[in-house]
């Protein structure tokens, strides 16, 4: 399920203190919708070495990563993983095999058939929705100035409402909060509250409603900004500046 927080759980073992001193290599691969076995490598090897890599060949690529990773101690988290051919993950895997002892890889998944193909331990850890006051907990802490929401009582109510509407998912209850940061006007969260989104098949768009909603709710010059990145292929590495200069072109 999208918004549920493996990404961000993932996230929190990699930038973890102990974590560092513990490997001698990281890398962190955002992988997404289009498993290259290629282009995952040439990820991996830029990452590990802190540098540019222009070879072509896929074996070149292999080779050299084995002999980087040739007995250290790696961390490697493959992030959003969707390809289920198990021929692809044992190509990939081949040169993380010279590693040292103790080197780990973590997949974060929507799938659980990748998760059966690619697992190497019986370790798996399925995440589940947050329970309904946790998740108010979060939605409150992004909506209100002071995270106390005991000073707008007629906003709780809507917002505890709103909350069950998020379905447990703190993507969206973070998103919403933040959309109504700034709003403290019942109508503006009572038409939130009321949006027909909310009711946006998942299925067909792969889009959270919360964030269609956040989306719907920004200035139409916003609007045409976040619209033009959607010309940069998915987990493309921005660059702020340079973005900044196109939307002014």
């Amino acid at each position: 399920m999208g918004g549920i927080g493996k990404t961000t759980l993932a996230q929190l073992v990699y930038k973890d203190e102990r974590v560092k001193k513990h490997f001698d290599l990281k890398a962190w691969i955002c992988v997404s919708d289009e498993f290259d076995v290629f282009r995952v490598t040439k990820t991996v090897l830029e990452a590990v070495t802190s540098s540019t890599c222009d070879m072509k060949g896929l074996n070149l690529l292999q080779v050299t990563l084995q002999e980087k990773l040739m007995g250290k101690k790696f961390l490697l988290v493959l992030d959003d993983v969707w390809n289920e051919n198990y021929a692809d993950w044992e190509v990939l895997c081949s040169p993380f095999k010279f590693g040292a002892q103790g080197s780990m890889v973590i997949v974060t998944t929507r799938n659980e058939g990748v998760a059966s193909i690619m697992r190497t331990t019986p370790t798996d850890h399925y995440l589940k929705t947050l329970l309904e006051e946790d998740c108010w907990s979060l939605f409150a802490k992004h909506a209100f100035y002071d995270y106390n929401s005991n000073a707008c009582p007629k906003l709780e109510v809507i917002g505890r409402q709103i909350v069950k509407k998020c379905k447990g998912l703190p993507l969206a209850a973070k998103t919403i909060g933040g959309l109504l940061r700034f709003k403290l006007n019942v109508n503006e969260w009572e038409k939130i509250l009321k949006s027909e989104l909310w009711d946006s098949p998942i299925n067909k768009t792969n889009i959270l409603p919360a964030l269609r909603l956040s989306y719907n709710y920004l200035p139409s010059h916003l609007k045409q900004c976040f619209a033009y990145c959607s010309m940069f292929p998915k987990d493309y590495a921005l660059k702020k500046d340079q973005v900044v200069l196109l939307w002014m072109a």
